[in-house]
């Protein structure tokens, strides 16, 4: 299932549960709402490389949680389609330890 949007938020990473967290809250194109995509380990880190109002698609999976005595479904990242998240280590500045592949200036 896929799903695409503009990035409104991009929530701090946290651990939960014995994992890392990170909710990006999106405008969704296709249903004109504001929905919160989680992301989880590898993700949640490379997700926090997102950029405010960037377009995005999605591959998503529904994943239904219980809240209290209620059943809520949860939205939860499978794979990021667009834009590119490669991150890489190679690359000129030096304040940053990793960075979008797609920000890397040439090198020589």
């Amino acid at each position: 299932m896929e799903i695409s949007g503009t990035v409104i938020k991009i929530f701090d990473e946290v651990e939960k549960d014995g994992f890392k967290e990170r909710i990006i809250r999106i405008h969704a194109i296709e249903k004109d709402q504001i929905l919160d995509i989680y992301c989880f380990n590898k993700l949640s880190f490379k997700s926090g490389f997102l950029r405010l109002n960037e377009k995005v698609t999605f591959s998503i999976i529904l994943r239904g949680i219980t809240n209290g005595e209620k059943q809520e479904t949860q939205i939860v990242l499978k794979k990021p389609i667009k834009p590119n998240l490669a991150l890489t280590q190679d690359h000129p500045f030096v304040d940053r330890e990793w960075i979008r592949v797609d920000d890397r200036t040439p090198t020589k």
